[in-house]
C-alpha cells in the first residue's frame, strides 16, 4: 500500500477536529442492520444512513467544515461551488448556517429536487452548464474573477476532513467492523473515511462502488494513470465526472478494491430499498447496496458496513424504476 499524502489527505487529528465542530451542528448518522441482506449474504451487514442527514447525503459534513474555517472576511465575500446536486446542497445549508452568498453551479440536468432544494437555501443556482464538468469550469473561473472560495466538491483537506467524521462514527458505533463499502465518484467520502480507516483501522477492508456510467475512479486506477472519461446519462448523476491526479491517488491509497455495478442492478436496488425499507434512495446512495445485492462483493466479511448516502430522487425516476422492477 503506498503512503497516503498528507497534501491530499488529511491527518486524522483534523478529522477529531471537524467532528468537534460538527457536534453541535449535525448528530451522528444512524447505523442500522439490514436483516434481508445478512441473512442474503451470511454475514452482518449494516447501513450507514447518511441519506438522513438534513440535507440528504454526507456532503453537508465536509461543507459546513470549510465553511467553519473561513475567516468573517471571506465568509462575507461568499463562496463558489460546482456540484452535481448534493454537494451543492450541503454547501447551501452551511452558508445558510454562516450567513454566507453561495453560488451553486450545478449541470443542466440535474434532479430538480437537488436544484430546487438548493435555491430554497438562499443560495443562487446556474444550470446552464450541459455536464458536471463543464459547471466545474465555470464554477473555479468565476472564483478566481471574484476572488472568493472555491469549495471542490471532492478534494481539500479542509472538506475531506469534514466527509471522514463519517468513519470516525462507523469505528465509535460498530469497533468490530470488517468491512466497509463506500459510494465512490471524485473521491472525496472515499479519501476522508479512507484517511481514517487506514490509520486507526488498517485491518479494515474498504471497498469503492461505482457504476459502469461512472467509473472514472476504477478505470484510472485500473490503468495506473488518469483516464478521460466521458459524460453519460446514469442513474448515479452523483458520481459522474472526471477524475484528476489527486483523486488517483486517494483511488490507489485508500481502496483495498473498486467494484462496478451496472445501472440495471442500480435500478432495480433502488426499487428494491424503496419497497422492502421504505427508504427513497438515489443512484448514487445506492451503489452499495447493489453491489451486495448481486454478488459483486467477493468472499465478504462481516461485520460489514454500507454507506448509504443520497436520498434526492426526483419522484417520477423513482415511480418509472418501480414500474420496470416489480416486486
Amino acid at each position: 500500500m503506498a503512503t497516503l499524502n498528507p497534501a491530499i489527505l488529511p491527518a486524522v487529528s483534523a478529522v477529531r477536529d471537524a467532528a468537534q465542530r460538527l457536534r453541535s451542528f449535525l448528530p451522528p448518522s444512524r447505523l442500522v442492520r439490514s436483516h434481508a441482506l445478512s441473512d442474503a449474504i451470511g454475514v452482518e451487514v449494516w447501513f450507514k444512513l447518511e441519506l438522513e442527514n438534513p440535507t440528504g447525503s454526507f456532503k453537508v459534513r465536509g461543507a459546513y467544515n470549510v465553511l467553519a474555517g473561513l475567516s468573517d472576511a471571506e465568509r462575507a465575500r461568499g463562496v463558489v461551488a460546482s456540484s452535481a446536486g448534493n454537494h451543492g446542497l450541503g454547501v447551501a445549508y452551511a452558508a445558510k448556517a454562516f450567513n454566507t452568498p453561495a453560488m451553486l453551479y450545478v449541470p443542466s440536468n440535474a434532479p430538480q429536487v437537488k436544484k430546487d432544494g438548493i435555491r430554497a437555501l438562499g443560495a443562487i443556482v446556474n444550470d446552464e452548464a450541459p455536464d458536471y464538468d463543464a459547471a466545474m469550469v465555470v464554477a473555479k473561473a468565476h472564483a478566481a474573477r471574484e476572488g472568493i472560495r472555491y469549495i471542490n466538491p471532492c478534494l481539500g483537506l479542509d472538506l475531506l476532513a469534514g466527509q471522514g467524521t463519517v468513519a470516525l462514527e462507523v469505528l465509535e458505533q460498530l469497533p468490530s467492523v470488517q468491512t466497509i463499502m463506500i459510494c465512490t465518484g471524485g473521491g472525496g467520502l472515499l479519501g476522508g473515511m479512507g484517511a481514517v480507516l487506514r490509520a486507526l483501522a488498517p485491518t479494515v477492508r474498504v471497498v469503492g462502488v461505482q457504476t459502469v456510467e461512472t467509473a472514472a475512479m476504477s478505470t484510472s486506477v485500473q490503468a495506473g494513470h488518469v483516464v478521460d472519461w466521458p459524460s453519460t446519462p446514469t442513474l448515479a448523476d452523483g458520481l459522474a465526472g472526471q477524475i484528476d491526479d489527486d483523486a488517483l491517488h486517494i483511488g490507489q491509497v485508500c481502496a483495498d478494491e473498486l467494484l462496478v455495478v451496472s445501472e440495471e442492478e442500480l435500478g432495480d436496488t433502488i426499487a428494491w430499498l424503496q419497497r422492502t425499507a421504505g427508504m427513497a434512495v438515489e443512484g448514487a446512495g445506492a451503489v452499495t447496496v447493489a453491489a451486495l445485492r448481486h454478488g459483486h462483493l467477493k468472499a465478504p466479511s462481516g461485520p460489514l458496513v454500507a454507506v448509504v448516502s443520497g436520498r434526492n430522487i426526483d419522484r417520477p425516476r423513482l415511480d418509472i424504476l418501480l414500474a420496470q422492477h416489480p416486486a
